[in-house]
């Protein structure tokens, strides 16, 4: 492409030396450059990239885009080059955003299964989640909630080019922050829900929630605003936006949620507003997922999807892998695997499986290592007062001690009973080999994930594997 059009975009303070007339391809990683490319440099959380321009170039780099002046090659110097790297994706690959119909979601908790939901009712798209990347359903690896401009819009490219209209992207408050969705054309955005999370990386609850408000801020004025009635932080976030504003809710909102039944076959909900009035049904269970339906629902209805095709996604979608994931394998006692990582969403987790349970609910959930310890024992406050036992363990310790993490979470026990068991292997064992008929074993935080970060290395280990494996050596057989 003309090094002349990804120029026109960029605010530019300096260009040093001879700048070629065309590159072949844009990288930001050193790794990924090819003969020909042009070399982002980003000053990233851990690295700074001006440190792999060298390198860069001798994987074949001819033009360097930076921050600060390295004299290793021809380059364009910028105030900041992560807005001018969404530029820059956002040109070389043909303004993709602007013809596919794009739909991103942003919230702490519910993007997933809300960007999940839609998929199964528009059928053909492009989908970019925390559990996988996927075009017209086949997975492609997933590395960020938000992968990095040059990702998104090459994934939006390779879509367009086998006629894939439609594209559904979650959206971190990482990305946000970092300018990962900047020039990305958004035909509307939904918001979840705002409830502590990251603060390890935002300073505070406020910076937070900011963080989320940037994405509205950035619609454009004819698109929707999709915003959970029911969340505090909702009328913030409409404070936020020129887009078209659209409410939706249990207690309120334009379009209205009522729950008909909730039960371990699912969920029945009444839909009513904007003209609207049916109900769907769906085999998830919880009613905290009532509002990842509506979400869901109200976004479909106003990019004109019918009512039937609605009604019939919802139906056939049977949940998210992780997301409250049943292990069914005969045993007279529940076992669901959840991602809940956060005192909302376990709160919410836990919550609705009482809903559904005769016996005790039994826990087992630990925090993640080099995150925000502020949650720990809020985390441990929840459990303690909503599940009648609960087993604390390791969860991706990362850099810190687990031992110290536990102790932490401890801190917000309050009353109950309660086990610390280290491996987190051992700790389900331990929980199923306690639940009785009409138990519910909930184990939280991983849910889709298929390792532990223990002092920078990824080790398998799997929930879901673990419970099945547990429940086989009980004579059971699984699914």
């Amino acid at each position: 492409m003309e090094v002349r059009r990804l120029m026109e975009p960029l605010e530019i303070l300096k260009i040093n030396g001879d700048i070629p007339l065309e590159v072949r391809s844009v990288a930001s990683d050193s790794r990924k450059v090819v003969e020909g490319a042009l070399f982002i440099a980003i000053k990233g959380e851990k690295a700074d990239g001006h440190k792999f321009v060298r390198d860069a170039k001798e994987h074949g780099a001819i033009l360097f885009v930076v921050q600060e002046e390295t004299g290793i090659g021809p380059e364009i110097v910028v105030p900041d080059t992560r807005i001018a790297l969404a530029k820059i994706a956002h040109e070389f690959y043909e303004r993709p955003s602007e013809v596919m119909k794009v739909i991103g979601i942003t919230g702490t908790n519910g993007k997933t299964t809300t960007a999940h939901l839609l998929k199964a009712i528009i059928g053909r798209s492009l989908s970019i989640t925390t559990t996988g990347y996927f075009i017209n359903g086949k997975e492609l690896p997933a590395y960020n909630t938000t992968p990095d401009p040059i990702t998104i819009n090459s994934l939006m490219r390779k879509a367009i080019e086998i006629g894939t209209a439609n594209a559904i992207i979650e959206v971190s408050s990482h990305a946000c922050v970092q300018r990962r969705v900047d020039m990305i054309d958004f035909d509307a955005g939904i918001f979840t829900t705002l409830s502590r999370d990251h603060l390890d990386y935002h300073r505070s609850f406020e910076d937070y929630r900011e963080a989320k408000a940037m994405f509205f801020k950035r619609l454009k004025k004819d698109a929707f605003a999709v915003i959970n009635h029911d969340d505090p932080a909702g009328e913030y976030m409409i404070e936020k936006t020129e887009a078209k504003v659209v409410t939706y809710g249990i207690t309120g909102g334009n379009i209205r949620g009522e729950i008909l039944s909730s039960s371990e076959d699912g969920l029945e909900i009444r839909i009513d507003g904007l003209g609207h009035n049916f109900v769907v049904r769906s085999p998830m269970i919880g009613s905290h997922n009532t509002l990842n339906i509506l979400g869901a629902v109200t976004t479909s209805l106003l990019m004109g999807i019918e009512e039937e095709r609605i009604i019939e996604g919802i139906l056939n979608f049977k949940g998210v892998k992780g997301r409250m994931h049943p292990v069914n394998c005969g045993q007279p006692f529940r076992v669901y695997v959840d991602y809940a990582h956060t005192p909302d969403a376990m709160a919410k987790a836990i919550s609705s499986t009482r809903e559904i349970t005769e016996g005790r609910i039994i826990v087992v959930f630990g925090a993640g290592g080099d995150r925000d310890k502020g949650k720990r024992p809020i985390m441990g406050k929840v459990a303690s007062k909503l599940a009648d036992i609960v087993i604390i363990t390791s969860d991706n310790p990362r850099n810190e001690p687990p031992e110290d993490i536990i102790k932490d979470i401890t801190l917000g026990i309050e009353s109950g009973d309660y086990n610390v068991i280290l491996d987190r292997g051992e700790a389900i064992e331990h929980a199923i080999n306690i639940a009785d008929k009409g138990d519910t074993v909930l184990i939280l935080g991983k849910g889709h994930e298929e390792y532990q970060e223990i002092e920078g290395k990824r080790i398998y280990f799997s929930d879901l594997s673990r419970a099945k494996e547990v429940l086989k050596n009980h004579g059971f057989e699984c699914e």
